[in-house]
């Protein structure tokens, strides 16, 4: 990767970044759709200039800057091994087919370029084997998914099941053909050596770009706190796009859990392996029933409780409590029939291993004796967990960081509050970062409005909804392209369904009722629809041009009070003397709601009415660092100058 290196010595970042993406750039001569932006080169050349230094740094990129071009040239023009990171499998494959070859076949240069997953999304050839000769084999609905995976694993050179066009990834038949780490054999297994996921990594090792996800960093962090270890090649840089979601991702990663799937899949898999081998399933017959009805005693007193909350709940619940050291006790004879056995095979064994580490993890979660994670517990439908989280990511993340000689480049268009990064760093630990912020070149004051309405009740007025829902109606039926109408909470949303699904006169999309890229797609080609959504819609969707002309947001996007997670957080911040609401809770929600606002406005040409409900916004004294946190547009509190602003019926 020294092509440009060694030609370049004495030019500044900006010079060199400027022979790729300035006027006269090869980028501007060799592609035709691309429009130079003095941001994009301003990005790239401050990427460059810190990776020349060894330095991390933390950029916010606003919309339309180019972000992915400016990564990807500053790191080409270093020569320095990478990786990059992005939020989702659908940019990883975005990055990997298109985005990266593009770049390279531009400046001429050849590198190794990897693609490397989490092990779920590659078959594995051991469960898939031992499947074909199950019940789960016989269902009706699975025989033609095996006929074609019968065909298809002699062609596939990677095993993703993507490949596939039968196999929805929320099949039983899905689970059971693909690993875990919990269930992988390693090298016991006797498909190790034409194992999808082992040839993945080992292709990855000799990568000069190595393209992953977010959940894939972090699973490898979480699992490997001194280094990248065996699945992640030591690299030069780690490139981390849409990096506002670190947080989320990393807290979750650096948590850990014992629920009621991981006994069942257990069960089931024990029960597998126990039927090949002679006198195994007798010798632990009795142990998978005790086991069994223990996980069912749990769910039923379980179930009667909120569906999230702290431990000590539990342990103020002598009933439960006693269930869940019954199911202690459970797994501990099920621990000792299953060593007896565990020689019969290597996935006897495996099991066996499983059964010893839900034993310390339950332990664990009964004795809840670290101060410095929170432990919580939470019920579905027909599911339960017990979970420990860290009461922050920036103590793991800095001691994973400290280990490695290299540069962490982070990049998103939501990182900063009230236009600064303090808050950011505090979450990752990335005090020490250099920090870069660069404005959207999109012109705001020209190409949307803020409407902040009068009138409406306080958002924790029974009457709110209802009255939103009324001053909204002749807003959206003057809107001439499509709506967004996106909501704090599902309860919120059905609310709204049932509001506007008998009034509105243009095509109502509501998230639940369909499948998402289906209702997004037929939201798109609608041209005029309205889309409610929660959570999933608030980022991640790209709809340019008059298809979204205007987004309404009901409330500022608070988390809910009764989060055990946020509530042990907002304790831990009270007892070190801080002030939860403005130190964590109030710039969470900013970010969320740059997120929410950045659906408006994708392109040079579009233009659109963003709409925020909440009377907070201009009521309370904080309303002024969530205006200040969204692009500089103009305000209005006048409907009807809004609606003379998106004047032409649809």
């Amino acid at each position: 990767m020294d092509q440009y290196k060694d030609s370049e010595q004495g030019l500044t970042p900006e010079n060199r970044v400027d022979q790729v993406l300035g006027e006269q750039g090869l980028f501007a001569s060799q592609l035709s759709r691309f429009r130079p932006r003095q941001q994009q080169i301003e990005l790239a050349a401050g990427i460059l200039r810190s990776l020349d230094d060894k330095q991390d740094l933390l950029a916010e990129a606003g919309t339309g800057i180019g972000k992915t071009f400016a990564y990807l040239v500053a790191v080409i023009l270093t020569g320095q091994r990478a990786i990059i990171s992005t939020g989702t499998k659908t940019l990883q494959d975005q990055l990997f087919e298109r985005d990266i070859p593009e770049v390279l076949n531009i400046m001429g240069v050849s590198l190794r370029v990897r693609l490397l997953k989490g092990r779920s999304n590659y078959l594995c050839l051991y469960r898939y084997h031992k499947s074909r000769f199950t019940p789960l084999a016989k269902v009706a609905e699975n025989k033609p998914l095996f006929k074609e995976m019968d065909i298809w694993v002699n062609k596939t050179e990677r095993g993703e099941l993507s490949e596939l066009s039968l196999v929805p990834s929320n099949t039983s038949l899905y689970f059971n053909v693909t690993s875990t780490p919990e269930n992988c054999l390693g090298i016991d297994c006797d498909h190790y050596t034409e194992c999808f996921v082992y040839k993945a990594r080992r292709k990855a090792m000799n990568a000069d770009l190595l393209v992953v996800n977010h959940h894939l960093l972090f699973a490898d962090m979480a699992l490997k706190s001194g280094g990248f270890g065996e699945v992640l090649p030591e690299v030069d840089v780690v490139v981390m796009d849409e990096s506002h979601q670190i947080p989320e991702i990393a807290g979750r990663f650096f948590s850990q859990t014992f629920s009621s799937r991981q006994c069942q899949e257990l069960l089931r898999d024990l029960a597998e392996e126990a039927s090949g081998e002679s006198g195994a399933t007798a010798a632990i017959a009795d142990q998978m029933q005790w086991l069994e009805r223990a996980l069912r005693d749990c769910f039923m007193h379980l179930h009667d409780l909120p569906a999230k909350g702290n431990m000590q709940q539990l342990q103020q619940q002598p009933r439960v409590y006693e269930m869940l050291e019954l199911l202690q006790s459970s797994l501990q004879d099920m621990e000792q029939a299953a060593a007896v056995i565990a020689v019969q095979s290597s996935g006897l064994e495996s099991c066996y291993a499983r059964i010893s580490a839900l034993l310390a993890l339950l332990d664990d979660m009964l004795r809840a004796e670290d101060s410095e994670a929170i432990y919580w517990y939470e019920t579905r439908q027909r599911y339960f967990s017990l979970n420990k989280s860290p009461l922050d990511i920036a103590t793991p993340l800095s001691e994973f960081r400290a280990g490695l000689d290299m540069s962490w480049v982070l990049t998103s268009a939501t990182l900063t509050v009230n236009r600064k990064f303090t808050h950011y760093q505090q979450q990752t630990g990335f005090d020490q970062a250099h920090t870069l912020l660069l404005d959207s070149p999109f012109d705001y004051q020209k190409q949307a409005l803020l409407l902040l309405p009068q009138g409406l009740p306080e958002p924790n007025d029974y009457a709110f909804n209802r009255a939103m829902f009324e001053y909204m109606l002749p807003l959206i039926e003057s809107v001439s392209g499509g709506v967004f109408f996106l909501f704090t909470s599902h309860r919120s949303l059905q609310q709204a369904a049932e509001f506007f699904s008998d009034r509105l006169q243009r095509p109502l999309f509501i998230q639940g009722t369909r499948e998402r890229n289906q209702m997004l797609r037929e939201f798109r080609e609608s041209g005029c629809g309205v889309l409610l959504g929660a959570a999933s819609f608030w980022e991640g969707v790209d709809v340019a041009g008059e298809n979204l002309s205007c987004v309404i947001i009901d409330r500022l996007p608070f988390a809910h009070p009764d989060d055990p997670i946020l509530q042990a957080r907002i304790n831990h911040i009270k007892d070190n003397g801080g002030n939860p609401f403005f130190d964590y809770q109030i710039p969470r929600a900013a970010i969320s709601l740059k997120q929410g606002a950045g659906r408006l406005i994708r392109g040079e040409s579009d233009r659109g009415l963003l709409v925020i409900a909440d009377p907070r916004m201009i009521s309370k004294g904080y309303g002024r660092i969530f205006r200040n946190s969204l692009p500089p547009m103009p305000v209005t509190r006048s409907v009807d100058e809004a609606m003379a602003f998106i004047s032409d019926n649809c």
